[in-house]
């Protein structure tokens, strides 16, 4: 009998260990469109509701979309019914608890819902192996402060204005301490272009990917005009120009990144941002 009953606990033990699923999940960017799934169990968030990954993230196994309504008072930063932050925190306690773990996969915007989530909570019980933060807006975008200034101003609706509020850089940038990720390392990809390569990089400072500048593809802890490539690792941007007389000495700009970001892979001027939502493989 008392072998019957040590081999039962050792089959629920197994049992156990053969349910356990590492989840990848997958928070997109801004979008016109409400992307909102009630996360209630393991089932929930199976499919790309109103598109924004292309249908479905191909490749992997265990996917599940995180979409939010972009529109929710707060933007990126909100906690409403089916605000940004609320449904990621769902999300979490759904599929990174008990025996099961998570891969975390952002594009754009979703990329500062997440560093947002982790520099604002200390959440606790959540097992998380990896983080990437795909084209990532954690540093924010010249186009949402234009958007929320000079567009608003003339009438236009932006989203309602309250996710583009929360992604200019200084809502992106001041909405929390960008070095505190409850000691997570967030792995980023990019693609950047040289200036001018895109119709809206007037608008954008240094080299960008048409929607966002390199301080923030580069995660540097200030707005700046980044003429360099988001090298791999976390360590400092070294930018050299030509200065002083007659062209003889060299100068230097040094960019300084937010410690919990690690560059993983920069896709060059061939990189769009619409592109990079497909580097979840690059490492």
């Amino acid at each position: 009998m008392r072998k019957i009953a040590l081999l039962v606990i050792v089959g629920l033990f197994a049992a156990g260990d053969l349910s356990a699923t590492t989840y990848k999940l997958f928070v997109h960017g801004r979008s016109g469109s409400n992307h909102c799934q009630s996360l209630t169990s393991t089932a929930s968030g199976t499919t790309d509701y109103n598109n924004y990954w292309g249908g479905a993230v191909t490749g992997l196994s265990d996917v599940r979309y995180v979409g939010f309504d972009g529109t929710q008072s707060g933007g990126a930063y909100s906690w409403n019914s089916c605000g940004a932050q609320k449904q990621l925190n769902d999300a979490l306690r759904v599929f990174c608890t008990g025996s099961n773990t998570c891969e975390i996969y952002t594009h754009s915007t979703g990329g500062l819902v997440v560093a947002a989530y982790f520099g604002l909570n200390s959440p606790t019980g959540l097992n998380i192996s990896r983080i990437q933060l795909m084209a990532s807006a954690a540093g924010g975008s010249e186009l949402a402060d234009f958007s929320t200034s000079y567009l608003a101003w003339l009438g236009f609706d932006t989203l309602g204005g309250a996710l583009d509020q929360s992604v200019s850089t200084s809502g992106a940038r001041n909405g929390f301490n960008h070095n505190t990720s409850g000691g997570r390392t967030y792995y980023t990809t990019s693609g950047e272009g040289t200036d001018y390569l895109y119709a809206t990089s007037p608008l954008l400072p240094g080299y960008d990917d048409g929607v966002l500048a390199n301080h923030s593809l580069c995660n540097i802890n200030g707005v700046a005009s980044v003429g360099v490539s988001c090298t791999r690792g976390n360590g400092r941007l070294t930018e050299s120009y030509a200065c002083g007389f007659l062209w003889l000495s060299t100068c230097y700009n040094y960019y300084y990144r937010w410690s919990p970001y690690y560059t993983v892979w920069q896709g060059g001027s061939g990189e769009s941002h619409g592109g990079a939502k497909y580097d979840y493989n690059r490492r």
